[in-house]
């Protein structure tokens, strides 16, 4: 096993962790609920901590810090104007710590569309999070 893969292994593996609960309740009652969203949150916190603490990012927690403030006051704002399903803005939140700014948007991007996607051929309401989840994991993986 290379080692150099670690990090991203470790990553992935906690990824998966922490939204697997999240994404069932989410598939059978069709929301994402307070308590699987906050084990999301911290999840991606504990991981930010891990990789500074064993030096695995170069990533400073005060900029890491910065951006998931600056995105959950974001997110709030367009929940608030656009009228953003509460428990699809919470679980936008609780993915900032798991990506870079760039990441973040492109597997919020991909998660979105494929769920719109998916309403629409089905001409109903889709759940949220296993898009969100497939693009996070492709993300974390490439």
């Amino acid at each position: 096993m290379h080692f150099d893969m670690l990090p991203l292994i470790v990553k992935l593996a906690g990824f998966l962790l922490a939204i697997l609960p999240l994404m069932i309740d989410n598939l059978r009652t069709g929301r994402a609920t307070n308590g699987n969203n906050l084990i999301l949150l911290l999840g991606g916190l504990a991981m930010l901590v891990l990789d500074r603490a064993v030096g695995w990012s170069d990533r400073s927690l005060l900029a890491s810090g910065g951006w998931i403030i600056a995105g959950g006051a974001v997110l709030l704002v367009v929940h608030r104007m656009i009228g953003v399903p509460s428990g699809v803005a919470k679980t936008l939140i609780a993915l900032l710590p798991w990506f870079a700014m760039g990441s973040y948007l492109v597997v919020v991007t991909a998660g979105l569309l494929i769920t719109a996607l998916i309403g629409f051929v089905t001409r109903r309401d889709a759940p949220v999070v296993p898009p969100l989840m497939v693009a996070g994991v492709f993300i974390l993986a490439v």
